[in-house]
């Protein structure tokens, strides 16, 4: 048992240790990328100082070139081709310019210089590759040449082919330069003086080098022993990179120690510029960098122990607390769902699954009860039932609470009605805890009964089955359980279906505008506009009436699109009935209570109607009672600006709610709709006029316009008539109708007043 704690208490190590580990790793693969970059980067500092270098050379040779190319023309062109006229004029002219010596070549190779003091001197250019370039046109230099006449230096000859007045070549012009201006130019300091350049011909020999280069050549030895003392590795490499092009890196040894060096063409097919740095004093310039990582990568280890330690306590420590997180409802002490399903799976393992049942219930109106009594009250009710629950809770009648006022439960089949004795139980019981003046507390139930297989499928899917069912039950009146069947799973997936053939039939046109007119009964019943109704008339199932997919989309966003189509289709239309010179009548639009919660939605409302021109006073916007379930003051703000913004606003379905007259008088909205469908429940006709006289007069009283819709008999209209009412909607005058048909009717009755029960609207 000792042995397996400890490796218990190892395993809160785990995590810590692999990502210690995964630091680490990444750690150094950061490091090993910054090698590789500073690596690139020693690159381009070698390529970059390498270019500096051949580009002030080249500068340097290109001016003597072009001096020496001039001269070359003009004595051609002066007929001068004799060699010690041409002679004479170099010695005065070589005291005006930077060469040490000038002098001219015959086609043989025969040298004359002569120098700024004047001194001649004699040299033999047979055979020499530069003489030979620059005789065949080629304007050609010299390596580093030590011990020539005239000069106790290194120098560099340059060479010009020359040419007389008949454009015959006559010789070389050649002028001398001290090898000091390009030692200067490649003794400049790489890398604080720890690097160096030297310049190279095509056959990888050195041409030109720093001194302390030369100070290492022994007597009698000249530049091209300096390679035998740095390496074999170094002239092979040379040769191959001059071989491909003449541009690259490459390491070498030489008596200091490894070198990295870059070779850069300086003249095309002469000289090479070679810039070579110490390895070690590049890697210094990460040394420092790497050291830092690895003094980080020590103190993050070490944290990570330390958190490693303190994780393992902590997790010991509260291991409990976060289980109870995890898989227990904070309120009412039941499981959680992610708890159910866990003990749920353990019941479907012991048990037959086909003596089982799972269900799922809800209060109805809960949401109600949290708005006029308080959440307070609200979970005082959910305390209770969970109460009752853990009071039965056994091995085989597991409960949890999924959300809100949503339970599920999991129990063995104890024969018909044992669910509903249970939810009457309950009721009975919150009752029996001070509940007894609420007889709206209301529930609803769904069942599944398991078969055989179900212990394959997941609780999650079990659960939705009881789910569907409960639906079924919640439309039915009172308490009630609903038992799942086939029916309910195809009505799911009918709902499913046709929830998303709505989001097409919006792209195609199938939803379309129905109006049902509104007669002013105060003014010689006379048409006063109409109330834009949807239909659905689908090209698969025909028409689809609007209780069958108004609730579903009132679920997702669809019913915010549906909304906004209507809207913007109906201000269409009205534009142009307008426009063809019809009356303004009213017309009015439902917005669901999503939609009203749109943050867009006043901005995009009075957009539509500005786009298409619509006079205020034209659009009115029907809400149902439902809204004021939120927040009374931003419904109140929203009604206010868009009254501003030219729409009349109204309250549909007053009295078949649950609304507060008090919350009534504070709304300044312009129209009360009376579903006096709603008041035909009662069986005392006298009653229901004197409420419904009641309502008109406050109304009035409060400077209301009211509407009865739902009217379908002809002595109430007489009635609402002399009760008040401003305008009646319903059957009584006419039924909904495609928009097409109302346009007709309203250019037909305009000036004129319906019948009840007339052949007009009928």
């Amino acid at each position: 048992m000792a042995m397996r704690g400890r490796h218990k208490n190892w395993g809160y190590m785990v995590i810590p240790l692999i990502l210690c580990l995964c630091f680490i790793t990444s750690s150094v693969i950061f490091l090993l990328h910054m090698i590789k970059k500073n690596e690139k980067e020693n690159l381009e500092y070698l390529y970059n100082a390498a270019g500096q270098n051949r580009t002030t050379i080249w500068k340097q040779i290109q001016g003597d070139y072009e001096t020496l190319a001039a001269l070359a023309v003009s004595l051609g062109d002066s007929g001068v081709t004799d060699a010690e006229r041409i002679l004479h004029i170099l010695k005065k002219i070589n005291k005006d310019n930077s060469f040490i010596q000038m002098g001219f070549a015959d086609t043989e190779g025969n040298l004359t210089l002569v120098d700024m003091e004047g001194e001649v001197f004699h040299a033999d250019l047979r055979g020499k590759e530069f003489f030979e370039n620059a005789l065949n046109g080629a304007p050609s230099i010299s390596e580093a040449i030590d011990g020539q006449v005239g000069s106790d230096n290194y120098v560099n000859y340059y060479g010009i082919q020359m040419r007389n007045l008949e454009e015959e070549i006559i010789g070389v012009l050649i002028a001398v330069h001290d090898s000091s201006i390009y030692r200067r130019i490649i003794d400049a300091p790489l890398l604080n003086n720890q690097g160096y350049s030297c310049i190279l011909n095509e056959e990888g020999d050195i041409v030109l080098c720093p001194e302390f280069l030369i100070s290492g050549v022994g007597e009698g030895e000249n530049l091209k022993d300096i390679l035998r003392q740095i390496s074999e590795e170094f002239s092979e490499s040379v040769a191959s990179i001059i071989l491909s092009g003449g541009t690259g890196e490459f390491f070498f040894n030489d008596r200091a120690g490894k070198k990295q060096a870059v070779l850069t063409p300086l003249i095309d097919g002469q000289w090479y510029l070679l810039s070579a740095v110490p390895v070690n004093a590049l890697r210094a310039r990460y040394v420092e960098t790497a050291v830092g990582m690895i003094v980080i990568i020590s103190a993050a280890c070490c944290l990570f122990v330390l958190f490693g330690l303190q994780q393992r306590y902590m997790m010991v420590k509260n291991q409990k607390v976060l289980l109870n997180l995890a898989y227990d409802d904070q309120l009412t002490g039941l499981r959680n769902f992610d708890g159910f399903k866990l003990d749920a799976a353990a019941v479907l393992k012991k048990y037959d699954v086909s003596d089982l049942l799972i269900w799922y219930a809800d209060l109805k109106r809960f949401k109600f009860i949290n708005d006029m009594l308080g959440y307070e009250e609200g979970d005082r009710i959910l305390k209770r039932i969970a109460h009752y629950f853990s009071s039965v809770q056994s091995e085989c009648f597991i409960t949890g609470r999924i959300s809100a006022d949503n339970f599920v439960g999991i129990c063995r089949d104890k024969g018909d009605h044992y669910i509903e004795r249970g939810m009457g139980l309950i009721l009975e019981y919150l009752k029996q805890g001070g509940d007894e003046g609420q007889p709206f507390i209301e529930a609803s139930v769904g069942i599944y009964r398991l078969k055989a297989g179900d212990e394959k499928v997941s609780i999650d899917v079990l659960t939705n089955y009881a789910n569907m069912a409960k639906k079924e039950a919640k439309k039915l009146a009172g308490s009630n359980c609903f038992y799942y069947n086939e029916e309910v799973r195809k009505r799911a997936l009918e709902d499913s279906a046709l929830e998303a053939e709505g989001k097409n039939a919006l792209q195609t046109g199938e939803f379309k505008v129905y109006m049902q007119p509104k007669i002013n009964i105060q003014n010689g019943n006379r048409l006063a506009g109409a109330e834009a109704l949807v239909r659905w008339q689908n090209a698969r199932r025909g028409m689809i009436p609007p209780d069958r997919f108004i609730s579903l989309f009132e679920k997702s966003e669809m019913i915010i699109h549906l909304d906004r189509y209507m809207f913007e289709q109906t201000c269409k239309w009205l534009k142009r009935y307008l426009d063809q010179g019809g009356s303004r009548i009213n017309i009015a639009v439902n917005v669901s209570k999503v939609g009203l919660l749109q943050a867009d939605f006043i901005e995009y409302y009075s957009n539509i109607k500005n786009k298409y021109g619509i006079p205020d006073g034209c659009m009115e916007l029907e809400f149902t009672e439902s809204v004021l379930s939120t927040d009374t003051d931003v419904f109140e703000n929203v009604v206010l600006n868009l009254q501003k913004n030219g729409f009349i606003c109204s309250l549909d379905d007053f009295g078949s709610g649950y609304s507060s007259l008090n919350l009534l008088k504070n709304l300044p909205i312009n129209v009360l709709k009376l579903d006096i469908m709603f008041f035909r429940q009662t069986k005392d006709i006298h009653r229901e006029r004197v409420v419904i006289s009641n309502f008109i007069h406050m109304a009035r009283e409060l400077g209301i316009k009211t509407i009865a819709e739902g009217v379908e008999q002809t002595d109430s209209v007489e009635f609402l008539r002399e009760a008040g009412c401003d305008i009646i909607q319903g059957y009584v005058f006419a039924k909904p109708m495609p928009v097409e048909e109302f346009e007709r009717l309203a250019w037909k009755m305009e000036g004129k007043a319906f019948e009840v029960e007339g052949e007009i609207g009928i």
